[in-house]
């Protein structure tokens, strides 16, 4: 069994992480770190500072707690490339943060989160900013 966060340093995500965290921990799961950057974000030699950072903190974070962590960075489309990786990876479970946008505005924006979970092929956990 092996979870998949779709994670972007922002703050819903990091509640997203946290749950992840705790997911895998609980369940002795490999937890893979997905993140999903624009191409002029990344170079020969990887992604700019800022991804590489967040990236670097969430995986430390999760190995801290104790769990089994990958990071991965990619470029593309974010809701494709999510299905895309947790194919590539087997995964069981996608954990992804949703913001408390209104329907309105996902509705004219798009979500990767209700794209997610709409078309996933396995169980989909969605994080809700909410309060503390």
């Amino acid at each position: 069994m092996t979870a998949l966060l779709a994670y972007d340093g922002r703050p819903t995500s990091e509640k997203a992480l946290d749950y992840a965290i705790e997911y895998s921990v609980r369940f002795e799961d490999p937890l893979y770190i997905l993140t999903v950057v624009r191409e002029e974000q990344m170079d020969p030699e990887g992604p700019d500072e800022a991804v590489r950072e967040y990236m670097q903190a969430a995986q430390k974070k999760a190995a801290n707690a104790g769990a089994t962590v990958h990071s991965i960075i990619e470029t593309g489309k974010a809701d494709e490339m999510v299905l895309d990786v947790a194919d590539r990876y087997d995964c069981n479970t996608i954990i992804v943060g949703r913001s408390n946008r209104s329907s309105l505005d996902r509705f004219f924006l798009g979500s990767v989160s209700d794209y997610v979970a709409k078309n996933a092929g396995c169980t989909v956990i969605l994080v809700s900013e909410g309060n503390e």
